[in-house]
């Protein structure tokens, strides 16, 4: 075990910023110096301000250019031998006003490998090594009370190469992320923490297990179906004809967050428990996607039959498959991947749902051109029949927590009629 050491920095630029210094074992193979930071989203805006005081380059957009070649990485979803599923890039515009307003309340974690030459500054430059999101969200228990978890997404490991051999990708890089992701819920205090990964991922599956064991944390899985549909031949001109625009309707987003809430209460993950919560998670995607809206299907009353938020991730990024199999590289040829639709927080009657859908896919292609939609599905999901697309990618959700007993008892209360364990599903990325 490699001693390592990362720093989770609070406060802001104009508070001042408190730094502590944690310490934390590492099962990574790398002989560099490594420094790894934590600190809020919010302040990205000032990573040059925090870079110095490590005697890094304090330059923002340099910071954001070796972040975006970060990100922009291939994540595989599929075996060593490729035999399904798929690997995509994913182009963030605007960073990072588009990874902002996903989640504003994350804490950000970098890792990077100073150069050896030093500026006039006296600073260093760098390579970005890692870059990860904890997402932090408020869970509510049945009983009321409220208990913080991490929701982790953009986990990318640098490319870099020399001389033709990957410099990071086979040094357990990964698990070094890993250990001060657990080290960091910890710090923060959270008991739950939780993320996707592609089911065939082994090597990601058999890091976290081994993080976990070292760690003493409990760990699981469970999967989630992503389907495909072809907006063209899944979407109904006559369905999008029926869809009311409620995205800046106060109170039918509150009928929505009702209909949520009755559906998904009783979720293990319900990070949007309040009406104050919902109506501030639509307000932030709307801010920076001037597309993505929430829309209703009115039954005969003009009340709501289903409903749902419309996330158009074309306006966040923009993806393209990597050495893409079977069918997915005909969707590439006729780059049919560059927009994807995806709706989330989805209520109402199955055959509403279906319309809505079906609605949602006619008017994202005739108005802004996209071509895809990506609609999640899982075991207890209502909306399984509906949903489903002529492809699927299969995606498994880990767990990890130090409070099993806890667990157990929020899964049992979310249990379906049919004995499904019911988990909320629902982030704006995945």
């Amino acid at each position: 075990m490699k001693q390592r050491t990362y720093y989770y920095i609070t406060g802001t630029s104009q508070t001042g910023y408190q730094t502590q210094k944690v310490n934390f074992e590492s099962e990574d193979l790398y002989d560099k110096e490594i420094i790894t930071l934590a600190f809020h989203i919010s302040e990205l805006h000032n990573a040059d301000k925090i870079l110095k005081m490590f005697g890094l380059r304090d330059d923002t957009n340099y910071f954001y250019d070796q972040c975006r070649s970060v990100i922009s990485v291939s994540e595989s979803h599929q075996a060593e031998g490729g035999s399904s599923g798929f690997a995509f890039q994913a182009y963030f515009h605007n960073f990072p006003e588009s990874v902002i307003h996903v989640n504003d309340r994350a804490i950000v974690v970098v890792s990077l490998e100073p150069k050896d030459e030093t500026g006039a500054n006296g600073l260093k430059d760098y390579w970005l090594v890692g870059y990860i999101h904890a997402n932090i969200f408020d869970l509510r228990d049945k009983d009321g009370s409220l208990h913080e978890g991490f929701y982790y997404n953009m986990l990318r490991i640098s490319e870099r190469s020399e001389n033709g051999r990957k410099v990071y990708r086979r040094k357990k890089i990964f698990t070094m992320i890993f250990s001060v992701l657990h080290s960091l819920v910890g710090v923060y205090g959270v008991h739950f923490a939780y993320a996707s990964k592609g089911k065939e991922n082994k090597a990601i599956h058999d890091a976290l297990v081994l993080n976990s064991k070292t760690h003493k944390k409990h760990f699981e899985t469970f999967p989630v179906r992503t389907n495909s549909v072809l907006n063209k031949f899944y979407g109904s001109k006559s369905a999008a004809a029926k869809l009311i625009d409620i995205t800046d309707n106060t109170d039918k987003l509150k009928q929505l967050y009702k209909m949520l809430q009755r559906q998904k209460q009783d979720y293990v993950f319900n990070s949007v428990h309040s009406e104050e919560l919902f109506l501030r998670l639509v307000d932030n995607i709307k801010k920076y996607s001037k597309t993505s809206k929430v829309y209703m299907l009115p039954d005969a009353n003009g009340n709501i039959e289903a409903a749902g938020i419309a996330v158009n991730w074309g306006d966040y990024f923009a993806l393209t498959l990597d050495n893409p199999k079977g069918f997915f590289k005909f969707l590439a040829s006729l780059k049919l991947t560059d927009r994807l639709l995806y709706p989330i927080h989805l209520v109402g009657s199955v055959s509403g749902v279906q319309t809505l859908l079906k609605g949602m896919a006619s008017k994202y292609l005739k108005e802004h051109k996209v071509y895809l939609s990506i609609i999640n599905s899982y075991d207890a999901d209502q909306y399984a029949a509906v949903k489903k697309g002529f492809l699927h990618d299969d995606y498994i959700f880990f767990i990890i927590t130090d409070r099993l007993d806890h667990f157990i008892r929020l899964k049992e209360e979310s249990k379906s009629p049919d004995g499904h364990v019911r988990f909320f599903i629902d982030n704006p990325i995945l």
